[in-house]
C-alpha cells in the first residue's frame, strides 16, 4: 500500500521559507543585545583613544556625566507606560551602559575592572533582554499560539480568515497530518464561522486548496478540530491492501480506503442505509460498490443481494460469486424484492419471539445486504406496487437486520422517490455540476462546503462520506477508495479472484436467506441474461369482441380498486377518483356511476361531485363486496361494452312499441354466477401450465380473451378480471410483455423462469383469490 508520507511536511518543508523567516526574525530579537554590547565597547575603545589625555579628558569626562544622567532620565520617562519591572530594567540599562562608556573614555579598555564591567555586566544585561523577548514572545501574554508549527501559521492567517482572537495549539503531529484545537473568542465566533472561513484560512498561510478541514467540537461552541492535510496525496490510485477482518462479524468496520489525512476509512455499515452518488467515470461502482462489498462478503454472517438490470455482468460480474443473489433481468429482479418485502415482516417477528429489538451480532440471522445498481432505471421499470414494496423495505429491512445500497448518477425526485433519498447515508463521488451536489451529500457536508464537482472524472475513486459511524473530524475530508489493479482487466481478474475466496455457497445462513439466495459460480462464457423479445405474429388482429372484453374486465378491476378507496376513506368523488387511481375524469364519473348502482356510494348533491359513502369503513362484509366487483364487475357497464354502436339512421318515437330483448341480450344482462374457485395456487399454476404450453408451440403472443385462455380461467373459478390481474403481475415481473393495439392488448411471453421459482404458499399478491 503506498501512502504519500508528505502531509507534515505540508506544514512544514511546504512553508519553509516562511518557517524560516520566522526562525531567523526569532533568532534576529535576540541578536540586538549584543550587537548593542559590541558597538559600545568598539565606541569606548575610540573615544579613550581621541578624549583619553589631558586635557580633553577633563571635559571628556565632564560631557560623558552629563549625557549619561540626561539619557537615564529620559529612558525612565518615556517608559511610563510599561508595567515598573519593564521600566526599571531599561532604565538601569541606560544608566550602566552609559556609565561605563564614561569610564572607558577616561580609562581605556585595558584596566581589569573595565573588562570584567564590560564581560560579565554587559553580558548579563544582554541576556536579561533576551530572556524578556523569548516571554514575550510565547503564549503568556497571547501574542502567538503556543510556538508550534501549526500554531504559528495559523496565527500570521487568523485575521485575514476574520477570525481574529483565535488560537490554535498542535495536538497531534504524524507523518500524514497535524492535529490542532482551535480555540474561538467565545461569544464572538463559533465552528460553523471558522468552517466557512476554512478556503481563507488556507490562503492565509499559503497552503494548497483543500488542506485544511475544520470540524465542530461537540462539546464545546466555541472549539474546533482542525487538521492540516496534504490533498494531493490521494490524487493517485491507492491499491487495495486485502481485506482487514476475513471471517470475522459484520459488526467489525469495512476498510474501503484512505482519509487525505492517511488515516484508514473505516466504515461500519449495520443499521443504516447507504447512497452512492456519482458521474459517469467518478469512480462510484469500482471505488465504491466494489470496496464495500468487497469487505461485506469475507464477513460471516452477511448475505449481499445484487440487482443490476442496466450493465448486466459488466460491474457487479466479477464479484458473482460471493454473492447470495445476482439478477440482472426485470422478472429476477422483481422477484428479488417481492420476496425480501414478504421475508421482512417474517424476521422481525423471528427475532421478537427470540428477545431482541434489533438485529444483533449472534441472534442467529445473516444480516442482509441488498444492493442495486443503477437505482433509477430499476424504478423506471417497476411497478407502482413495486416501487411501494421496495420502499417499504427501505423503511422495515433495519430493523429485520439489514441494510440497502443504491448506486446512481444523480438522486433528484426526477431518477429516485424522494422517500428513498431520504433514508439515505451518504457517499458522494465526482460530480459534474454544483447544482448536483445536494442530493448527494448530507446536510453537515453541505454546510461544510464539500465540492465533489471539482473533481469530476479526474481522480476517479475519490469521494466523501458521512453515516452512522464516520468521526466528526472526518465527514467532510476526501477519501481515496482503493483500486483493484493497474486496468480494468486486472482489476477484474483481482476481484474475481477475491470473490471466488470467498465464495457465498460456503457460508452457513438462516433459513430466511437460505430461501432468498441462489449463490452461482463463474459466470458462463455465453451470457444467457437477456431473454429476447418475441414480437407479436404480423397477422394478429383484435376484433371489436376482444375489445370489449378488455374494457370489461378493466372496468372490473376499476371499480373493486375505486370501491375499495371509498370505503376505505369515507371520501367519494371523482377527483379524489382520479388523483388515486390516475385515470381519466370521464371514467372516474363512470365507475362512481356504477358504485351507486351497487349501492356503496349515494347520488351527489345539487351543484356537487361529492358522494356520500353507504359502507362504513368497518363493515364486516366490506372486504367481500370488493372482491365480488372484482370478479363479476358491473353488468350495465359489461352490457353497453357489448353493444354495437347504434345506428344514426334509426330512431323510436314515444308511441313506438317496446321491443323485449332476445335471448342473447338478455344473457348479457345477467351477472355471473357463483364460482367454485380453486385454491389461489392451483389456478394459478393452471396458467403458468398454458404459458409453458404456448411457449413450446412457438405461439408465444396472446390476448387476455383467447378461447384457450378463457377456458384455463372457466377452470380456475375465476372472473375476468382475475385473469387481467395475473397477467398484469406476470407483466411487472418481466414474465410477459404487453403491446397496444387500439384499446386492446396483446401479450407477448418473454421470460419463464421466474416460474420456477414462484413460491405458490407464499402469494400474497392474489387479492381476488
Amino acid at each position: 500500500m503506498a501512502r504519500n508520507t508528505t502531509s507534515l511536511q505540508l506544514v512544514q518543508d511546504a512553508t519553509m521559507e516562511r518557517l524560516a523567516a520566522a526562525t531567523l526574525s526569532k533568532v534576529g530579537v535576540l541578536v540586538p543585545p549584543w550587537v548593542i554590547l559590541g558597538a559600545e565597547a568598539a565606541a569606548g575603545a575610540i573615544s579613550h583613544a581621541i578624549w583619553g589625555q589631558a586635557p580633553a579628558v577633563t571635559w571628556a569626562a565632564v560631557g560623558c556625566t552629563l549625557g549619561s544622567t540626561a539619557l537615564t532620565a529620559l529612558t525612565w520617562a518615556i517608559t511610563h507606560q510599561r508595567r515598573l519591572i519593564g521600566r526599571l530594567h531599561a532604565t538601569i540599562t541606560t544608566a550602566a551602559a552609559s556609565a561605563w562608556f564614561t569610564t572607558a573614555t577616561i580609562t581605556g579598555l585595558h584596566p581589569p575592572v573595565v573588562n570584567g564591567a564590560l564581560f560579565f555586566g554587559g553580558a548579563t544585561l544582554a541576556l536579561s533582554w533576551n530572556i524578556r523577548t523569548v516571554i514575550r514572545n510565547t503564549s503568556g501574554d497571547g501574542e502567538h499560539d503556543g510556538g508550534d508549527a501549526l500554531g504559528t501559521l495559523f496565527a500570521r492567517a487568523r485575521e485575514q480568515a476574520g477570525l481574529k482572537g483565535a488560537k490554535v495549539r498542535a495536538t497531534q503531529v504524524t507523518e500524514h497530518k497535524v492535529k490542532g484545537q482551535m480555540q474561538l473568542p467565545p461569544g464572538e465566533k463559533t465552528a460553523d464561522d471558522a468552517i466557512k472561513a476554512t478556503d481563507r484560512i488556507e490562503s492565509g498561510m499559503q497552503l494548497p486548496p483543500g488542506s485544511v478541514i475544520v470540524a465542530r467540537d461537540d462539546d464545546r461552541a466555541d472549539r474546533a478540530h482542525i487538521t492540516v492535510s496534504d490533498p494531493r496525496a490521494i490524487r493517485q490510485p491507492i491499491a487495495w491492501p486485502g481485506p482487514s477482518h476475513p471471517g470475522a462479524s459484520i459488526t467489525e468496520p469495512l476498510r474501503i480506503g484512505l482519509y487525505q489525512d492517511g488515516d484508514d476509512v473505516l466504515y461500519r455499515f449495520v443499521g443504516h442505509h447507504l447512497q452512492i452518488m456519482g458521474r459517469t467515470g467518478s469512480g462510484k461502482s469500482i471505488g465504491g460498490a466494489w470496496n464495500i462489498i468487497g469487505e461485506i462478503i469475507t464477513r460471516h454472517d452477511a448475505a449481499v443481494f445484487s440487482i443490476d438490470i442496466s450493465k448486466d455482468d459488466q460491474t457487479m460480474g466479477p464479484l458473482r460469486e460471493g454473492l447470495h443473489r445476482f439478477e440482472t433481468g426485470k422478472a429476477g429482479a422483481v422477484e428479488l424484492i417481492r420476496a425480501m418485502h414478504e421475508a421482512i415482516p417474517q424476521r422481525t417477528k423471528w427475532l421478537a419471539d427470540h428477545g431482541y429489538s434489533d438485529w444483533e451480532p449472534g441472534c442467529g440471522l445473516t444480516y442482509w445486504y441488498l444492493h442495486i445498481e443503477e437505482i433509477a432505471k430499476l424504478v423506471n421499470e417497476l411497478s407502482a406496487d413495486d416501487e411501494e414494496r421496495l420502499g417499504e423495505i427501505l423503511k422495515e429491512m433495519r430493523s429485520a437486520g439489514g441494510s440497502v445500497i443504491l448506486s446512481l448518477q444523480r438522486a433528484d425526485y426526477t431518477q429516485i422517490p424522494t422517500l428513498f433519498r431520504s433514508q439515505m447515508a451518504k457517499m458522494c463521488f465526482g460530480l459534474s455540476d454544483p447544482d448536483d451536489v445536494k442530493y448527494g451529500v448530507s446536510a453537515r457536508q453541505r454546510k461544510a462546503d464539500v465540492v465533489p464537482h471539482e473533481w469530476e472524472d479526474h481522480y476517479p475513486g475519490m469521494a466523501y462520506l458521512d453515516a452512522r459511524s464516520i468521526r466528526a473530524t472526518h465527514y467532510a475530508m476526501p477519501l481515496r477508495t482503493y483500486t483493484w489493479g493497474r486496468n480494468s482487466s486486472e482489476a477484474r481478474a483481482a476481484m474475481a479472484a477475491h470473490a471466488a475466496t470467498y465464495p457465498a455457497r460456503s457460508k452457513q445462513v438462516d433459513d430466511f436467506t437460505a430461501a432468498l439466495a441462489r449463490p452461482t459460480g463463474p459466470a458462463p462464457a455465453v451470457s444467457t441474461a437477456t431473454t429476447a423479445v418475441i414480437p407479436a405474429p404480423a397477422g394478429t388482429g383484435y376484433g371489436p369482441q376482444d375489445e370489449r372484453e378488455e374494457f370489461a374486465a378493466n372496468f372490473a378491476e376499476l371499480l373493486a380498486d375505486a370501491a375499495e378507496l371509498v370505503i376505505a376513506t369515507q371520501h367519494a368523488s371523482p377527483a379524489m377518483l382520479q388523483r388515486k387511481l390516475r385515470i381519466a375524469w370521464t371514467d372516474c364519473l363512470r365507475l362512481l356511476e356504477a358504485l351507486q348502482r351497487k349501492d356503496i356510494v349515494g347520488p351527489p348533491a345539487p351543484g356537487d361531485d361529492l358522494r356520500p359513502v353507504l359502507v362504513a369503513a368497518d363493515d364486516r362484509n366490506a372486504v367481500q363486496l370488493v372482491e365480488q366487483l372484482r370478479a363479476t364487475g358491473d353488468v350495465v357497464t359489461a352490457a353497453l361494452a357489448h353493444m354495437d354502436d347504434p345506428d344514426p339512421s334509426l330512431s323510436a318515437g314515444p308511441d313506438d312499441a317496446i321491443r323485449q330483448p332476445t335471448p342473447e341480450e338478455a344473457d348479457a344482462l345477467q351477472a355471473d354466477g357463483p364460482l367454485v374457485k380453486l385454491d389461489p395456487a392451483q389456478a394459478r399454476q393452471l396458467v403458468y401450465a398454458w404459458l409453458r404450453h404456448r411457449h413450446q408451440t412457438g405461439t408465444p403472443t396472446f390476448t387476455a380473451t383467447d378461447d384457450e385462455l378463457t377456458a384455463v380461467r372457466h377452470k380456475t373459478g375465476n372472473g375476468r378480471g382475475w385473469i387481467y390481474k395475473v397477467l398484469s403481475d406476470l407483466t411487472d415481473r418481466g414474465v410477459l410483455t404487453v403491446t397496444k393495439s387500439g384499446t386492446a392488448r396483446a401479450y407477448t411471453i418473454t421470460d419463464l423462469s421466474p416460474l420456477d421459482h414462484d413460491d405458490h404458499g407464499r402469494d400474497g399478491y392474489d387479492r381476488a383469490a
